[in-house]
């Protein structure tokens, strides 16, 4: 992933890459197209649809996060 230069939120050119956590433990969170649908146990419809791995830019200066779902 090609790094951003500046945060959108408060200008600065310091961003850090991290990610963010995913409690299943297989260290990656995914994006998933379109609305959320709930299965009969009340969990997240996933099945045929379209799935990024989220990547996660910090801005050292404000802390905002920048999130980006890039094609795999």
């Amino acid at each position: 992933m090609t790094q951003q230069t500046r945060c959108t939120y408060c200008g600065a050119q310091d961003l850090e890459p991290g990610f963010l956590d995913d409690p299943r433990g297989s260290g990656a969170t995914k994006w998933i197209a379109g609305r959320l649908e709930r299965g009969p146990l009340g969990g997240a419809r996933r099945l045929g649809r379209l799935r990024r791995e989220v990547h996660a830019l910090r801005c050292t200066t404000c802390g905002h996060l920048e999130l980006f779902a890039l094609r795999e």
